[in-house]
């Protein structure tokens, strides 16, 4: 795999998770207080936002949705899940990805396991790292 394109992270976006989320803390939701009281001098992306936008950026850095063949992709799981460091408002981040392995489950189905990381521009530390399995159907 290669690396995804930058993506913006913006306010409105981290206000939509929060609202789908019904996690509207602060730290994420009001630039004001988290001007003054936050350790981090603004707002940040949630967590799990991050771990969300996994998706959209495999997307970007597999050619295709699916393997040729395949009827249906599943999230499998995810593992070894860490955020080191957090996506401030109005930073930009992209993802690396790594194809692990891949293993046989029965007749016409895999687990693709895959471990990404997702950088901040300017940052030295990830934001956050995280092994992801898909579960890959085929027909019979």
């Amino acid at each position: 795999m290669k690396s995804s394109e930058w993506l913006d992270v913006e306010q409105d976006t981290i206000l939509q998770f929060a609202d789908c989320t019904m996690d509207r803390d602060w730290l994420h939701t009001d630039p004001d207080r988290a001007s003054v009281d936050s350790p981090f001098g603004t707002t940040i992306a949630h967590g799990f936002w991050t771990v969300s936008m996994l998706t959209c950026f495999s997307r970007q850095m597999i050619p295709t949705q699916y393997p040729e063949g395949m009827l249906y992709g599943l999230n499998y799981g995810l593992d070894r899940v860490r955020f080191m460091s957090p996506i401030p408002i109005r930073s930009r981040i992209r993802c690396h990805g790594q194809l692990l392995n891949i293993v046989p489950r029965g007749e016409n189905r895999c687990l693709v396991r895959s471990k990404f990381e997702i950088e901040v521009e300017g940052q030295e530390k990830p934001a956050m790292s995280a092994e992801r399995l898909c579960l890959f159907g085929f027909p019979e």
